[in-house]
């Protein structure tokens, strides 16, 4: 009976948190008095939660509330990031490249350093590509030498991504040897997040069926966290980054018995 009542309050609190997420992704800011009101809680209740919510990097609170943690939801286009940091995402997709063997059964996700590891496997004989990304795909076309096998479901425009029930499904009877993800933002207690839910669920799981999973992520992603965990870090096997990565947050990586590799 404890138990049950126990899980009751912890679900009434997941519940209270995800009204407030969702309240300040509509109106950017909120008070604390409103939110006792509308919650049917206390005062000290709603303060319990909102320092819950600003530990984990989802909204600040200001003086008598809290305002939405704006940098949750950006997200440059494709574009934009193409031209960001490309030495270093060069570098990283050459590490990469070196994991993957010919005849390889690979997944791989969206993301600009993606782009960057999958020309500089073109060259690769005899791979089965598995991804949900378009521009992935799109690199390969032309080429005999591979098969390509792309999840349908609705276009992300601003990732190239397909998303949706159908990219989800179409990955469930799917096993890769090995898969390449990018993210948004990532540290060791949040794990691997993201502004978009329905990318985040297709990557999970294509993470989750994968033999081995590979993280590129060059060191302007560390200690960010965005709106939507697509997994914890222990469901990563290997780090790829760049020098510039923090030494604190690779060194508790390598604690946790995850291989890092620096490019």
């Amino acid at each position: 009976m404890q138990m049950e009542e126990d899980q009751g309050r912890k679900m009434l609190s997941l519940e209270r948190h995800q009204f407030i997420i969702d309240y300040l992704k509509v109106h950017k800011s909120v008070d604390v008095s409103f939110l006792s009101a509308e919650l049917g809680v206390s005062e000290v209740t709603v303060r319990k939660d909102l320092e819950k919510l600003e530990r984990d990097k989802l909204l600040v609170r200001s003086h008598g509330g809290a305002v939405l943690n704006e940098h949750l939801f950006n997200e440059p286009s494709f574009m934009e990031k193409e031209d960001q940091l490309t030495e270093e995402k060069s570098a990283i997709a050459s590490e990469a490249a070196k994991l993957i063997r010919n005849g390889m059964t690979v997944g791989l996700s969206t993301g600009t350093t993606i782009g960057h590891l999958t020309r500089k496997i073109k060259d690769r004989s005899g791979l089965t590509i598995v991804t949900n990304a378009i521009n992935v795909a799109t690199t390969f076309m032309g080429s005999n030498e591979h098969q390509i096998f792309l999840t349908g479901g609705n276009i992300r425009p601003s990732t190239f991504a397909l998303i949706g029930e159908t990219a989800e499904k179409a990955l469930d009877s799917v096993y890769c040897e090995i898969a390449f993800v990018g993210t948004n933002g990532f540290d060791s207690e949040h794990g691997l997040t993201t502004p978009s839910m329905d990318e985040a669920r297709v990557v999970r799981k294509l993470m989750a069926n994968a033999k081995h999973v590979v993280l590129l992520v060059d060191h302007s992603k560390f200690n960010k966290v965005a709106f939507y965990r697509i997994e914890h870090v222990h469901q990563v096997h290997t780090v790829i980054t760049d020098s510039k990565a923090p030494a604190d947050e690779l060194e508790k990586l390598r604690e946790k018995g995850i291989q890092v590799i620096i490019a």
